[in-house]
């Protein structure tokens, strides 16, 4: 994952260059620097990073709306969603999130998918390979459909994980990846519409402080319930989320193979090791390579002048791998996460800025948790990887080893 120098542009649309390069696309641009001015779908733009580039980018005189292009936030958001809220309107939607996702919350998903994980692994020695990233989907898609008050079957349950998997799977991919995500992101809207309305109506009975009823009981800040689309599209924004956490789950399989020391002090009940391995699994395989926003007004980014409208893009990856910051910064060492807590704007694999008043995302702990339930799991379960393909591809949004990490349990 290291980075290599290329020529800074300031006039030439990189557009191109981003879909090239992928997730080291922003370090290489800036080279060091904590801002370069650029071009980026056809309009001007500054891409900035490191701890002072973040910090400019959560200031409010930026802005979300029309910032992430419309075929990427349509089918990974949806329309209507907090994503793409600014000022009073986003604070007050983004209140639901906040209020559903808690330290409690994050601590019963925790619970649900740790145990999820051991029915899982506890079958594993009769089923042959296994593709961890798939059993990720469904282990963790089940625990948070439950937790959302969503009563499926079975097989309805794994279909609408596979799905949700799907939308993530395909939103930032041309081609056939994101024609997959985008069937499953209008048949996923048609079903959470129909959660909505049915919970509404008194048809499903979701139980007080579940997620679904939160949505359908939400109101705007005229006191009127969210339109059962919008309330359809930000249930999903409560569970999409959860799920992703899949890719994570996959790189973090294929850590504690590589690093039996890190899996030896986690099975044996190393508290710090587990979160810290949890942080750096998340450190070096960021979700997605940027996030973008928008000028509300000329102004000065970080030395560069940019006129209202034009994007401002936070480099990620860039940020999470920085020389200046971490040491050593492309090799995988959990280790130094047991030390003091880092600068919160240089580990930002989720965004940056605050949950309370900003765009930062509240459901962080839940994704944490989500990868030491199986990690914590899979530390105690010996098992081993036959020859596959392990190789992550940059420019693929979001990556994951190309195999999904095919494993096979150690029988005893």
């Amino acid at each position: 994952m290291g980075n290599t120098d290329v020529k800074r542009d300031g006039g030439g649309d990189q557009t191109l260059s981003l879909i090239r390069q992928g997730y080291p696309w922003a370090s290489r641009l800036r080279a060091g620097a904590v801002a370069v001015p650029t071009r980026l779908l056809g309009r001007r733009a500054v891409v900035v990073g490191g701890p002072e580039g973040v910090r400019r980018f959560y200031d409010l005189r930026l802005r979300r709306r029309g910032a992430i292009p419309l075929p990427v936030r349509g089918v990974l958001f949806g329309p209507g969603a907090v994503h793409g809220l600014d000022d009073a309107a986003h604070a007050h939607r983004k209140s639901l999130f906040v209020d559903v996702l808690t330290p409690a919350a994050a601590q019963d998903l925790t619970a649900a998918a740790e145990q999820g994980w051991q029915a899982t692994v506890g079958r594993w020695p009769a089923a042959g390979p296994v593709v961890l990233f798939d059993e990720a989907v469904q282990v963790i898609g089940a625990a948070v459909l439950g937790w959302a008050g969503i009563a499926l079957p079975a097989a309805e349950c794994h279909r609408r994980s596979r799905q949700l998997a799907a939308v993530v799977d395909g939103f930032g991919t041309p081609g056939t990846p994101y024609a997959r995500a985008l069937a499953a992101r209008w048949q996923l809207d048609r079903w959470a519409r129909r959660l909505v309305r049915d919970t509404r109506d008194g048809r499903v009975a979701a139980g007080p402080g579940t997620a679904l009823r939160a949505v359908a009981d939400f109101r705007d800040p005229a006191g009127r319930p969210l339109p059962a689309r919008v309330a359809a599209v930000e249930l999903l924004n409560l569970v999409r989320p959860t799920v992703a956490a899949a890719w994570f789950v996959a790189f973090a399989g294929l850590a504690l193979h590589e690093r039996p020391q890190w899996r030896d002090r986690i099975a044996a009940g190393d508290e710090a090791a587990l979160a810290a391995f949890a942080h750096e699994v998340r450190r070096l395989y960021p979700f997605v390579p940027v996030l973008a926003a928008k000028a509300r007004s000329d102004q000065d980014v970080a030395g560069v002048r940019v006129r209202r409208g034009s994007l401002v893009v936070l480099d990620l990856h860039g940020t999470d791998h920085d020389p200046a910051h971490w040491e050593d910064p492309e090799a995988f060492d959990p280790g130094r996460f047991l030390g003091p807590a880092p600068d919160p704007d240089t580990l930002v694999p989720q965004g940056g800025g605050t949950v309370a008043t900003g765009h930062r995302c509240p459901g962080e702990a839940v994704v944490l948790g989500q990868i030491t339930a199986a990690v914590l799991v899979l530390s105690r379960s010996p098992y081993r990887l036959p020859p596959q393909d392990l190789g992550v591809d940059l420019t693929r949004m979001p990556t994951r080893p190309r195999s999904g990490v095919l494993l096979t349990a150690d029988r005893q």
